[in-house]
């Protein structure tokens, strides 16, 4: 645990891989273990092309698969220690409340992007005829415009756009497809981000928790403040200037806020009332990690769209009981207003780049030779697109575009840039890497499956889900984990070992040999580790609680038999344990004599 660390240990490498929001082929990058996740998100940003940087991050989950975001201050080596698996994804991490303000068009495109995912996986909720008309702009911006005799009946349906996507919203997709003839893809992208940001669910990632009532909702964190969703409608918003402090204690989330009407009150009534105005509304998330992560996101939210400078970042800290000390947060990076005024002083020409297609075969056979659709996937924003910037700078909407390098070779190296080194920090010698088993589920083959999810009852969705909005129910599978079903059905090399051992060593061999089966075997350590790791915590639990026993006698002695104070309570005390009084004298003997080999 002491030990000095040696240059060899300093000089390892490790290896991640880095996923991007139109899902192309991941990257890898090299780290030390003395990197920093600043260093590892820049290098992200270079290969990206990306100067207004301050909206995105890292995203990773974890063994127990909780959702993290990198942490810029800490290394990468402490954050991703113990995964099977090194992958990030790159997301949107701040929703930026005018998204018009981005002075970029490939920082658009990139919002565009996440902001598509969100519709798919059920995040953005919208109703029935604005989904459909989302859905019409990511079609127009995909294959151009309408043309009976490439797109054929059934064509949408190669899309994944609504999180229930049936034949009957198809059908007015491609009605609502034809009516955008003449838009090119900056456009339409446009008009996406100007009506997805005017959605209630425009930027939320929700966490399902639980009310004083123990009812399911959803709660998200967007630049307005905290919101709860209740089936298909906005339950609550607690805006920025309402609240007063955000706390978690175990599974518990805390928001500490004033009531809206009390702030409109006069300045008497504020007197009077001052005492009652404040109110605490607590959560129940699943788990306590899961508290803890949606106290930082609330935490470092509310720090980014509230703050005027980031010098003047408050210190935070929650969760402390008696036996921890609960939980520091630091905030890192600008704040929305310094992040508008850096994209105003961008001096670079408009970096070109090449949108991607989800399904680039489509587009392919389709269009062999149209070059009215190659030309309307020019990276350059349109005319038409320039002149109504300051038209479209009235509503909180824009327009996201993605860089993707022609050359998508896998960076194994990294490159060649000089991480910057925190401080020196005891690490173990090796990575403990801890294995997951992912249970699959088989579904049945004969029910539909709509974006991961099955239809029982696909004539009642027909019917009733395309008149009303579908309540508010996000695909609980993190969408992180879900990239890894492709990489799951490839065995690992520990699965390949064990196979290799399982046929070599045969069950008549085992017996022969007395050597114990391969479950036995995988069963026996997790049940060891287990036992050491519960009764490593019980032991401190009680290490700790005697200590405390303890120093608390101490001091009950103290002030009973040492202490000049003159108390009724202390006095009932002293006649009641007067049979103490030759420890006390044995106590003070040994405390004079203590003294005097001090003053000598």
């Amino acid at each position: 645990m002491f030990r000095k660390r040696s240059k060899s240990d300093v000089q390892t490498e490790y290896t991640c891989s880095i996923r991007f929001l139109d899902d192309t082929e991941s990257i890898q990058l090299t780290f030390k273990k003395d990197t920093l996740g600043q260093w590892l998100f820049d290098r992200v940003c270079e290969k990206l092309n990306l100067v207004e940087k301050d909206y995105f991050g890292l995203r990773y989950v974890d063994s127990e698969n909780q959702r993290h975001w990198l942490d810029p201050l800490k290394t990468v080596y402490k954050q991703l220690k113990g995964l099977s698996k090194m992958v990030l994804c790159f997301r949107v991490k701040f929703y930026p409340e005018d998204p018009m303000k981005l002075h970029e068009e490939i920082t658009r495109y990139y919002l565009f992007l996440q902001l598509r995912r969100d519709l798919h996986h059920g995040r953005l909720l919208c109703p029935h005829d604005e989904s459909i008309q989302l859905a019409a702009y990511i079609i127009q911006s995909e294959v151009g415009d309408y043309d009976p005799q490439d797109h054929g009946p059934g064509y949408v349906s190669e899309f994944k756009m609504l999180p229930k996507q049936t034949p009957k919203h198809e059908e007015k997709i491609m009605e609502a497809h034809r009516a955008l003839i003449g838009q090119v893809p900056s456009d339409c992208e446009a008009s996406f981000l100007r009506k997805a940001a005017s959605m209630d669910t425009y930027g939320v990632d929700p966490h399902q928790v639980k009310d004083q009532k123990g009812d399911q909702l959803y709660l998200g964190v967007t630049h307005l403040g905290i919101m709860t969703f209740r089936g298909n409608r906005r339950t609550q918003l607690f805006k920025w200037a309402q609240i007063r402090r955000i706390a978690y204690e175990g599974k518990m989330f805390i928001v500490h806020h004033t009531n809206s009407e009390d702030e409109d009150a006069s300045n008497s009534k504020k007197d009077i009332s001052i005492t009652a105005k404040h109110q605490a509304v607590g959560f129940k998330c699943a788990t306590a990690p899961g508290a803890k992560y949606l106290w930082r996101c609330a935490v470092e939210q509310q720090l980014f769209f509230t703050l005027s400078s980031s010098a003047t970042v408050p210190k935070i800290r929650s969760g402390g009981s008696i036996f921890s000390r609960g939980s520091k947060f630091r905030f890192s990076g600008r704040c929305q207003n310094e992040a508008y005024e850096a994209s105003e002083n961008i001096g670079r020409t408009e970096p070109p780049f090449a949108r991607t297609s989800s399904l680039p075969n489509f587009g392919k056979r389709s269009h062999p030779n149209d070059n009215k659709n190659n030309t309307m996937r020019d990276s350059l924003a349109s005319e038409s697109f320039k002149d109504d910037r300051r038209k479209f700078n009235e509503a909180a909407v824009d327009v996201p575009h993605i860089m993707v390098n022609n050359d998508s070779t896998v960076v194994k190296d990294g490159p060649q840039v000089s991480a910057p080194l925190a401080q020196a920090e005891p690490f173990e010698e090796k990575v403990q890497q801890v294995t997951v088993s992912s249970v699959s589920r088989a579904a049945p083959p004969q029910e539909p499956k709509e974006n991961g999810q099955i239809v029982k009852d696909r004539a009642g969705v027909l019917e009733t889900s395309i008149d009303e909005t579908l309540p508010y129910e996000p695909n609980r599978t993190f969408e992180d984990s879900d990239e890894e079903e492709n990489d799951a059905s490839k065995p690992d090399l520990d699965d390949q070992i064990k196979k290799l051992e399982e046929e070599m060593v045969q069950p008549s061999m085992q017996k022969d040999l007395n050597l114990p089966s391969p479950a036995a075997a995988a069963t026996a350590p997790s049940k060891t580790s287990g036992g050491k790791s519960s009764s490593g915590v019980c032991g401190k639990a009680v290490l700790l609680s005697l200590v405390l026993v303890l120093l608390l006698s101490m001091l009950m002695f103290y002030l009973v038999f040492f202490s000049p104070i003159k108390h009724p309570l202390l006095s009932n005390l002293r006649q009641h344990l007067q049979f103490l009084e030759p420890v006390r004298d044995f106590v003070g003997q040994k405390a004079s004599l203590v003294g005097s080999y001090f003053k000598k």
